[in-house]
């Protein structure tokens, strides 16, 4: 049997873990939004007035202020939400929901479906609390003004049961009375009352049925006589029932209350709570029992609808995210299933579809989605997770082969364009396929899992599906926790400066030093720029470390400076793309310059062939103003890009530093003449335009020598010492070309 569980009264307040979440005195408020101006709240009454049926215009008033009352518990510090519940039963109260004539007359309840949809759907932004914080407090108050609603119910219900228990009592004296005496005055009470009372003997057989309860169940008239009373209950509580009426029997109990449901004429089910009473003779032993009975229907039918608002979605009528979401633990139940996978989905630019078109396209269109999807997944569930999301969980898959090639159909069915409302409309869908056995993971991995691969989706550019990977998955987590580190890092003291010299090829003498960035990370230790250069560019973190590294650098320049003067190496320091062109950048040179001390001479910026191949105004004028000012200039990496010598001769710049890619062919002992005579090429053009030139990546003998021989200026790479802090420059001394 399914036990029928109490709603709650209006004023039990108790929530489920048994506390009494009261709030706590002396806490300051939180200062919100401006709450809603009465105007605001008195359109959404109105429309709230148009779901009620006794509402009418004298009812907008009294939900206006309704709604202020709940406009007050969500903006409320600390916030209660239990204070929703006089909300719920103010508005039953109210009447504006429906009377109701006895148990079997309207049903205000029916009303709950239409106005948690309502408030639901207006937001939280239209109580004044915008955000996840309104959202979260809307849908915890809507929950508890239901509980309001129900307990309420419950108490009108319980008012109802009290006349009805009244009357089953005078039956069951005037049975009494009957048997003992009059029969006539037995059958005025019997025939002519408004409860349901069934009559049977020890053995199991209902002897009697009056009208009242034959109407209960559907039957036109009295069926014959007697028969099983077995015959009226539903299989499943047979158990429940049966043990029941053997407790009256054998006299152990005089009185029992059970709620079971009862089947009548065409398979008509009505849920009944049946109070049984044990009739003795005048020996006092056991001799008949008696039933009244209660229609309960309308209790299990609120109940139903208030289980169906919570899990399903109102405009596609597809299970929501919560469904899902139980189904899938269910699905993780040990025995329940040895693999899961879950399929989610989610509408391409459906934004722009509602801003074309409006909403009420957008709304029909997400309708033929869903159809379209219940018919390509068959008897797997969808649901509605969001918006425009949705979700497929498959249980028990054959293998991931066949998430994926229904994932595939998804796509494809989604692409075919949808007739609305008489015009054409297309759309594209993601979707990302996470599949996993169930000893292996849990409901919330997979969850995640298919969420990250839908986001992998979208970044391909929609109308594509693709497959979790967990080690794609590891990569980018850890890439992520790079990211959020790196500007707290900054401050805390986490970067350090390493230092490469740049070697005269005929001097041996070290002319300068680059700068080169590591990261002292807490929990991954010592990590290159590889590592999070590239996280620092495409999240914007480049420009706080950049200059970090470039203040650094120039105090610890200007050190070296003071130590050895004019023989002191300069400071060769990457600029980012990004960097170039943001507004103040050249004044914050200017500031490293001056808060320092270093001469600009000292200092070499070295900039990319991408930072300024597009020749933008802002960026050219920089450089011009940081060669005027005696700031040194190195085209980095050159030879990568797509350079012209017309264009290179319109850069400020001193000097190009050739890509050690044409460097590394020049190692072998035959090298390749293809990269001997580029690299000469390039040496000759950039000396042609008065340019110094230096070779990255030299780390041999042999490389550091023809590099010379073709007139190459300076070199930097391992041969000539690996980087090193900045304590060590002042002791660099000449490079060799041998060892």
């Amino acid at each position: 049997m399914v036990a029928a569980r109490s709603l709650p009264e209006p004023g039990d307040v108790r929530p489920s873990g048994g506390r009494v979440p009261l709030p706590r005195s002396g806490v300051p408020l939180t200062v919100t939004p401006a709450p809603p101006a009465r105007p605001a709240l008195r359109a959404l009454a109105a429309r709230w007035a148009a779901v009620l049926p006794e509402a009418g215009d004298r009812g907008v008033d009294q939900l206006t202020d309704l709604l202020s009352r709940l406009v007050a518990a969500l903006r409320a510090e600390p916030f209660w939400p239990l204070a929703a519940r006089s909300i719920g039963a103010e508005l039953l109260s109210s009447g504006m929901c429906g009377e109701r004539s006895g148990i079997a007359g309207s049903a205000p309840e029916d009303t709950l479906p239409a106005t948690l949809g309502l408030l639901r759907e207006a937001g939280s932004a239209a109580y004044g609390f915008p955000g996840p914080e309104g959202e979260r407090r809307l849908t915890l108050a809507l929950d508890e003004l239901v509980a309001g609603f129900s307990g309420a119910l419950r108490m009108w219900t319980h008012r109802a049961q009290e006349g009805l228990l009244v009357a089953a009592l005078r039956a069951r004296e005037g049975v009494e009375r009957a048997l003992a005496a009059s029969e006539t005055h037995y059958r005025a009470i019997y025939t002519q009352g408004p409860v349901g009372i069934a009559v049977g003997d020890l053995e199991g057989q209902l002897v009697d049925l009056n009208p009242a309860a034959c109407r209960m169940i559907g039957l036109a008239e009295r069926p014959a006589l007697p028969r099983p009373a077995t015959d009226f209950v539903h299989p499943e509580d047979f158990g429940t029932f049966v043990s029941a009426y053997r407790r009256l029997c054998s006299g152990n109990a005089d009185t029992v209350a059970v709620e079971i449901r009862l089947v009548g004429a065409e398979g008509v089910v009505v849920w009944g709570h049946l109070t049984g009473s044990l009739i003795r003779d005048s020996r006092g032993r056991p001799s008949q029992l008696i039933a009244v009975i209660e229609d309960v229907s309308e209790r299990y039918r609120l109940r139903a609808r208030l289980v169906r608002a919570s899990s399903e979605d109102r405009l596609t009528t597809l299970p929501n995210r919560t469904l899902v979401e139980e189904s899938l633990r269910q699905a993780f139940v040990p025995g329940a299933a040895r693999r899961v996978a879950l399929c989610a989905l989610d509408i391409d630019g459906f934004t722009r579809i509602n801003d074309t078109h409006g909403h009420r396209v957008g709304d029909e269109l997400l309708s033929a989605i869903a159809g379209r999807l219940r018919i390509v997944a068959g008897p797997h569930l969808v649901a509605r997770t969001g918006g425009d999301e949705f979700s497929v969980l498959v249980v028990d898959p054959e293998g991931p082969d066949e998430v994926v090639r229904l994932a595939d159909r998804i796509v494809e069915t989604l692409a075919a364009p949808f007739e609305i409302g008489g015009r054409s409309v297309a759309v594209t869908a993601s979707a990302g396929v996470a599949e996993d056995s169930t000893t292996q993971v849990c409901p919330e991995d997979l969850l995640r899992a298919a969420s990250v691969a839908l986001s992998w989706a979208k970044d391909r550019g929609g109308n594509t599906r693709v497959v979790f990977d967990a080690e794609r998955d590891a990569g980018e987590s850890a890439r992520s926790q790079l990211l959020n580190g790196l500007v707290p890092g900054i401050g805390q003291g986490e970067f350090e400066l390493a230092y490469q010299p740049l070697v005269h090829l005929t001097g041996h003498d070290v002319r300068g030093v680059e700068a080169l960035v590591r990261w002292n990370h807490p929990s991954q230790g010592l990590l290159g720029p590889a590592r999070f250069i590239e996280l620092a560019e495409r999240s914007g973190a480049i420009v706080p470390l950049g200059c970090w590294v470039l203040g650094e650098a120039c105090r610890e320049a200007a050190g070296w400076y003071a130590a050895l003067g004019p023989r002191a190496p300069y400071v060769s320091v990457n600029v980012s793309p990004l960097q170039l062109p943001e507004p103040g950048w050249v004044d914050e040179v200017a500031q490293a310059l001056a808060v320092t001390g270093l001469p600009p001479d000292r200092l070499q910026l070295e900039i990319t062939e991408q930072a300024v191949l597009g020749d933008e105004p802002r960026t050219m004028d920089a450089l011009v103003e940081l060669r005027a000012s005696g700031v040194r200039l190195a085209l980095d990496d050159f030879g990568t890009g797509y350079s012209s010598l017309a264009w290179l001769r319109r850069l400020p710049v001193h000097a190009l530093k050739i890509d050690g890619s044409f460097i590394d062919g020049l190692r072998h002992p035959d090298p390749d003449p293809v990269d001997r005579n580029i690299v000469a090429s390039l040496i000759q053009m950039a000396h042609a335009l008065g340019l110094e030139v230096t070779a990255e990546w030299v780390e041999t003998a042999v490389q550091a020598e023809r590099l010379a021989e073709l007139g190459c200026d300076l070199g930097q790479g391992r041969w000539f010492g690996d980087a090193g802090p900045a304590r060590f420059v002042p002791g660099l001394g000449p490079r060799t070309l041998s060892r």
